[in-house]
């Protein structure tokens, strides 16, 4: 009797443990992040999805612009983690979109880990691409979980043909893994093993295949990665993998104590040229 009581005690903490972790992995901290100062002028757009959920790109316009950006934040943020950025790219005349992933910012969740978010960039290239009326060179830009998108993306439209990501993780459960140990104390069996296919029942969806680093090696577009050594979210060897597989012409900005997304915040203006420059020459 005992012996039972305990097994259901068990499994009941399991069970508990793996929808509360699928549940905060999907419906994330909204985390406060105010647009800047001065913002820059963005015209709205509303668009729906595939799966019917409503809504908006940010467009920064440029006169005669010599490409097409698009721009994703990170996980916990909104998309004014890269307005500046954006308009530090629209002041050297590229058109600039911005969307926020779902579950962030004002889009309802739940979150997809890039599975529709992806659908959902594809979607507004494709809507900037109607509008305009011509093909305009495209880039695309991510931070963190946004570049992940950003390398879906990369793989799924043969229009991009340049990618930037800051801060990237090679493969998503490792740091699942080490956000749960860094969390909890918790090691990752069974607990973070737990939550992975948990989230990928949710999702119905395998999530490994569309690792950054799974996608890499069939990725030939020219490749930007930036990264600071002082990231404890994504640390540097957690990026490594994804950047020595990368199949296309690839360059790295690494400095030692720059944190998570941080390099904008540590070198704004030169952030702003050495992203140009690089998009200059590679979407000419």
């Amino acid at each position: 009797m005992w012996l039972l009581l305990v097994v259901v005690a068990v499994g009941l903490a399991l069970v508990s443990w793996t929808v509360c972790s699928v549940r905060q992995l999907l419906y994330p901290e909204r985390r406060a992040i105010p647009p800047p100062a001065h913002p820059p002028l963005v015209e709205p757009h509303p668009l729906t999805a595939r799966d019917g959920s409503p809504f908006t790109v940010w467009r920064l316009d440029a006169s005669s612009p010599r490409a097409r950006l698009l721009l994703c934040h990170g996980f916990y943020a909104n998309r004014n983690q890269v307005l500046d950025i954006a308009e530090a790219l629209r002041a050297r005349r590229y058109e600039v979109l911005l969307i926020e992933l779902r579950g962030h910012g004002e889009r309802p969740g739940p979150c997809t880990l890039g599975v529709r978010e992806t659908e959902d960039a594809l979607q507004v290239l494709a809507w900037a691409r109607g509008r305009a009326g011509t093909r305009l060179p495209v880039g695309v830009l991510g931070l963190s979980m946004g570049g992940a998108v950003a390398c879906q993306v990369a793989a799924r439209d043969p229009d991009v043909r340049a990618v930037v990501v800051d801060s990237i993780y090679s493969r998503l459960l490792p740091v699942v893994r080490r956000s749960i140990r860094r969390q909890y104390h918790l090691p990752a069996v069974p607990w973070a093993w737990l939550t992975w296919w948990g989230v990928q029942a949710a999702l119905r969806r395998r999530l490994a295949p569309r690792d950054p680093a799974a996608l890499a090696p069939r990725l030939g577009q020219p490749l930007l990665a930036i990264q600071g050594g002082e990231d404890r979210r994504v640390v540097p060897l957690l990026g490594r993998e994804f950047f020595q597989r990368w199949a296309g012409p690839k360059e790295r900005w690494f400095e030692p104590h720059v944190v998570h997304v941080g390099m904008f915040a540590r070198h704004p203006r030169e952030y702003g040229e050495r992203v140009a420059e690089f998009f200059d020459r590679m979407l000419r």
